[in-house]
């Protein structure tokens, strides 16, 4: 199981920044395309860093995570958000959202194009008319120049060894994570393989396309206008954006 008891511990505290990072650009897009959005719906929302800022700022939120020692750090973190154990991939809910995101490379972990299609179309079903769907994603490019390399964290109470690698003919990564978390005089080990596909822009674009979304598309770290090897792209999607505000293929 991914996301087991220690490393969510571990996610939680060391993985946070990213909430802030993503509202930081999300919100005042949100505000400008769609003033009055009210509702917020965060698929794989991890421990709930994002979330916490959606609820905040008055957003009714909601968080979708497939992992039950995720959640149980988000109950935590946000306890005015509605949180949920599911699968992105089965998820019905008897709402719409007005805004529905999924963060931090978290689509990459659905390697095959029929599961990514799948979520996007989970996406749409739960988007409000005029809502916005954002996403990033790792790209293959990314993950081939960015993911065959080793680090070492050690702290008094934890050591956290992450070794990745990437296999260009199957475009994919894995990750290992090893931990030693102190557990009185001990140390107790946990380890966690993680894989994620690293797809090209064009193929996440015709999926998008295929779901019935239009988009614009970023470089997800600078939030900028992507270059030819951005190792992450960020997607501001919508169902009723004109044919000339479509990103291009890249």
């Amino acid at each position: 199981m991914t996301y087991g008891k220690d490393f969510a511990a571990v996610y939680n505290d060391k993985w946070a920044f990213w909430g802030p990072k993503m509202w930081a650009f999300l919100s005042p897009i949100v505000q400008k395309e769609f003033p009055e959005a009210r509702t917020w719906l965060d698929l794989c929302c991890g421990t709930g860093s994002l979330l916490r800022l959606v609820d905040e700022n008055g957003f009714a939120a909601t968080g979708v995570d497939i992992s039950r020692h995720q959640v149980r750090h988000a109950r935590q973190n946000v306890p005015g958000a509605r949180l949920l154990v599911q699968d992105i991939l089965q998820i019905s809910l008897p709402h719409e959202f007005d805004v529905v995101t999924c963060m931090f490379d978290s689509l990459n972990y659905l390697t095959t194009k029929q599961d990514l299609l799948q979520a996007f179309r989970k996406a749409k079903r739960h988007l409000a008319r005029g809502g916005i769907f954002a996403f990033d994603m790792n790209t293959f490019e990314g993950l081939q120049d960015h993911w065959c390399r080793t680090s070492t964290t050690h702290e008094r109470d934890l050591t956290l060894i992450v070794e990745s690698s990437f296999d260009p003919k199957r475009a994919l990564g894995r990750c290992l994570i090893t931990g030693f978390v102190r557990d009185g005089k001990l140390y107790r080990r946990f380890q966690e393989e993680h894989v994620e596909r690293g797809y090209h822009a064009g193929e996440v674009e015709d999926l998008l396309q295929s779901a019935g979304f239009s988009f614009r598309k970023y470089d997800g770290h600078k939030f900028t206008r992507p270059k030819k090897r951005a190792p992450r792209l960020l997607y501001i999607c919508r169902t009723g954006f004109s044919k000339e505000s479509v990103g291009k293929k890249g």
